[in-house]
């Protein structure tokens, strides 16, 4: 039962039911009152002469009385003719003197003349009521004619045209066809109008039953699985409709944060691992390299110690380069490092720092050649960071050039940027995994042996700091013919 009693249409069902029940009571008491008036007010219009024409037509006062005999005689007419017809006889002081009806039946003594005068005047709306003498608490409809003799008033004739048997309006409704039949025709049309009203609820809340359903669906599903939404021209939606869209949207925004957050669970453990792994590689050579020298200190020449230290000297060294790399590119990632934005060359940028390559690329017989004027424009960004991004690239790109490869760095100057691009003609990069390079401690070597070099981190940071800058970094790459590694900087404008 309370299951049933949670659903809105439910709810608005049982609402309008008792609001319908109510209206229609409410309605049917106003027809059946104002029916019951509209009968008073024309019954009591058509016997508006009734007591004067009775009182004439009987002589009931002569010489300045009334005659009994002949109240008693109109009395005993009247109660043959029409017994729901009360005949009363009043005095001056509207003190009830005779009458037509069982004296038990008599409960007033008084009759207020307010209603008779202003009936006689004609000065008051119909319908008038006035006191009903058999009910201390009760009016009823009257017709009422003063008794005179001369200009003597003797008294008045009171005649209640609405008997015992009319007490009430059900008791007029029971025996006023129209009426009845007019009564059912209202509580026929409520009950209508309210099918209706129920009906189109249902419609109406059709659709938000159906959002309800997806909407737990999505619930239960843990927020991964969206049931397809309900296709409409979004110019002829109404709120629900609207409701629905923003729903739809708002889902499928969850479920995409929910796997991005998957994913970056996925990376933070991977992170863990690499981190892990690429600090105790250098630990453990260290550590085996010293404890080698205490153990065996005796037992080697000199050259074979030198050599050692010189081996753990330079995974300290390379232990060092990561952590360096970890902290940098954590303060990228946090904001803590803003680029400092200054007007520089940037021929004179990539000169100086191939400069610092060319021990090593002459040594594997590497061949790095630039291709731009040195009338470039001025480029505005962090001279410190750029530097930072051509150092990564070219390491990178020597680091997966073969022995007697090639390294194009070149410039091209568009409308509002520099285009940097550093091309080798290395091993290259599969499709596959040609997105996930800029990921921290990212290899194409599955192996991640210590000898394929590198952290991992270089590109990564490389890819912050070109976003720092409003830029981006991109790669475009074939097994065995190479990699492209590209992005644009600023052009300072002279006024």
């Amino acid at each position: 039962m309370n299951t049933m009693f949670r659903s809105l249409y439910s709810k608005f069902t049982v609402i309008i039911f008792f609001m319908f029940v109510v209206l229609a009571g409410l309605l049917a008491y106003l027809h059946l009152y104002s029916t019951h008036m509209y009968q008073q007010e024309t019954q009591q219009k058509i016997s508006k002469g009734l007591a004067e024409h009775i009182a004439k037509k009987y002589k009931l006062v002569e010489n300045g009385m009334i005659y009994n005999d002949r109240l008693d005689y109109l009395f005993h007419e009247f109660m043959q003719l029409n017994p729901s017809i009360e005949i009363y006889a009043l005095d001056p002081a509207g003190k009830i003197v005779r009458f037509n009806i069982p004296k038990e039946k008599v409960i007033r003594k008084n009759i207020d003349l307010d209603p008779v005068k202003a009936y006689v005047n004609g000065k008051a709306e119909y319908p008038i009521k006035g006191n009903d003498p058999r009910d201390v608490n009760a009016n009823k409809i009257f017709s009422v004619a003063p008794l005179m003799d001369g200009d003597s008033l003797i008294g008045y004739l009171y005649i209640i045209l609405e008997g015992e048997r009319y007490g009430n309006i059900v008791d007029r409704l029971m025996d006023n066809y129209i009426a009845k039949i007019s009564t059912w025709v209202i509580v026929a049309v409520i009950i209508f109008s309210m099918l209706c009203a129920l009906l189109l609820f249902k419609y109406m809340t059709r659709r938000m039953s159906v959002l309800s359903n997806n909407i737990e669906i999505f619930r239960q599903s843990r927020f991964s699985m969206l049931p397809p939404p309900v296709t409409k021209d979004i110019k002829y939606a109404d709120e629900i409709d609207k409701l629905t869209v923003s729903f739809y949207d708002m889902a499928n925004r969850i479920i995409s944060q929910v796997n991005e957050l998957k994913q970056i669970d996925i990376h933070r453990r991977e992170l863990i691992a690499n981190v892990s792994h690429d600090l105790r590689t250098p630990l453990t050579t260290l550590q085996g390299y010293l404890e080698t020298l205490l153990r065996k200190n005796h037992e080697l020449n000199d050259q074979q110690k030198e050599q050692y230290l010189k081996t753990a000297v330079n995974h300290c060294q390379n232990l060092a380069t990561l952590i360096a790399e970890l902290f940098e590119l954590a303060k990228l990632d946090a904001n803590e490092t803003q680029p400092k934005l200054e007007a520089f060359s940037l021929p004179e940028l990539i000169h100086d720092t191939m400069q610092n390559f060319w021990l090593l690329s002459s040594q594997r017989h590497i061949s790095m050649q630039t291709h731009f004027d040195n009338n470039i424009p001025f480029v505005k960004a962090d001279l410190g960071l750029i530097e930072r991004v051509i150092r990564n690239l070219i390491e990178n790109a020597i680091r997966y050039t073969p022995d007697g490869g090639q390294i194009d760095i070149q410039l091209v100057e568009n409308k509002d940027s520099v285009t940097v691009q550093i091309r080798d003609n290395g091993c290259g990069i599969a499709e596959k995994e040609l997105p996930m390079i800029f990921d921290r401690f990212y290899r194409t070597e599955k192996s991640r042996q210590e000898s394929s070099g590198g952290s991992g981190l270089g590109l990564a940071i490389s890819k912050r700091i070109i976003e720092l800058h409003g830029s981006h970094i991109q790669a475009f790459s074939k097994i065995n013919e190479g990699t492209v590694f590209r992005f644009n900087l600023p052009v300072v404008h002279t006024g």
